[in-house]
C-alpha cells in the first residue's frame, strides 16, 4: 500500500548511508513496535467513534514508543521520521469509509490534480500539486495525442508536527492552487501543535478547518479533536460522491 509512508520511511532508514550505523536498531524498532502497531491498526475496521479513539490510543502510544526510540533527537527532523506517522495514521482513519471501497477512491500523495495550462509551445499542460495526503479518484483523461492519469482530489489533508505562521501561509497557496482545479475539495490540516496566532490567521482562507491534537508538547492527543476531524473529512467525501438533489420549493443555494 502506497500510503504506509511511515513504513517506507523506516525501511529508507535501514539503507540510508546517514544512519547505516543504527540500522539493526531501525530494523528491530520495525519488526518489534513499527509492525505490531501497524497489525493493530488494520484489525480496526469499524468506524464507529469507539473504534475512533482506540486508533488514537494505539496513535498515543506508538508516539510515546517513537520518543523513547529517537530519545536524544538523534534521528533529525528533515529526515521525517516523526511527521510520516500522522500521515500515516490518516490512512488508518480512513482506510474503511464505504466510499472508499465502493467507489473505487484511493490515498495519494503526490501529484494531484490543480488545474490546467498552456505551456510555450501552445500544449495543454496539467499543474499539480504534492500534499502529506488526500482521498480522491484516479481518472484517464486524454488532452491532445496523449493520455494522462490524473488524481481528482476530493479531500486534501495537510499533516503537521507543529504549525507556524510560515507553514499555515504555505498550506493556503496549496489550498489555492487546488480549489482552482477542483473547486469541490475540501482542505484540511491536522496538528500535534499550534504555533499560529489568531491574528494571523486571515479572515477569508481556502483552508477549511485546522485540527490541533495536543495543547503542548508532552500532552495526549484529544480523541474528540481527532473524531471531530473524522466525522467532517467523512461526510465531505459523502457529499461529493452522492447525488445533488434539488428539494423545491425551498433554499437553491445549498
Amino acid at each position: 500500500m502506497d500510503w504506509l509512508v511511515h513504513e517506507h520511511n523506516l525501511d529508507a532508514k535501514m539503507t540510508s548511508s546517514v544512519y547505516s550505523y543504527r540500522a539493526k536498531e531501525f530494523a528491530g524498532f520495525k519488526s518489534g513496535v513499527y509492525l505490531p502497531y501497524q497489525k493493530q491498526q488494520m484489525a480496526i475496521t469499524e468506524i464507529s467513534q469507539q473504534a475512533i479513539f482506540k486508533k488514537v490510543e494505539l496513535l498515543q502510544e506508538y508516539y510515546r514508543k517513537v520518543d523513547d526510540f529517537n530519545r536524544g533527537g538523534w534521528i533529525s527532523s528533515q529526515s521525517k521520521f516523526r511527521p510520516t506517522v500522522l500521515e500515516e495514521f490518516c490512512g488508518y482513519l480512513f482506510k474503511d469509509l464505504p466510499e472508499v471501497v465502493t467507489l473505487g477512491l484511493d490515498f495519494f500523495k503526490k501529484g494531484i490534480y490543480a488545474g490546467m495550462g498552456v505551456d510555450q509551445h501552445g500544449n495543454a499542460q496539467l499543474e499539480t500539486r504534492d500534499v502529506e495526503f488526500c482521498i480522491g479518484k484516479m481518472v484517464k483523461a486524454t488532452l491532445g495525442d496523449k493520455t494522462y492519469d490524473i488524481k481528482v482530489p476530493v479531500v486534501a489533508v495537510e499533516c503537521k508536527t507543529y504549525l507556524d505562521k510560515t507553514m499555515f501561509s504555505g498550506a493556503q497557496f496549496t489550498a489555492q492552487k487546488l480549489k482552482g482545479g477542483a473547486p469541490r475539495v475540501k482542505y484540511f490540516i491536522i496538528t500535534e501543535r499550534n504555533e499560529v496566532k489568531l491574528s494571523e490567521i486571515p479572515s477569508e482562507t481556502p483552508v477549511d478547518q485546522v485540527y490541533v491534537l495536543r495543547d503542548g508538547t508532552n500532552d495526549p492527543i484529544d480523541p474528540n479533536t481527532v473524531w471531530g476531524f473524522f466525522c467532517e473529512v467523512k461526510a465531505t467525501v459523502e457529499r461529493a460522491t452522492s447525488e445533488q438533489v434539488i428539494k423545491l420549493p425551498g433554499k437553491l443555494l445549498i
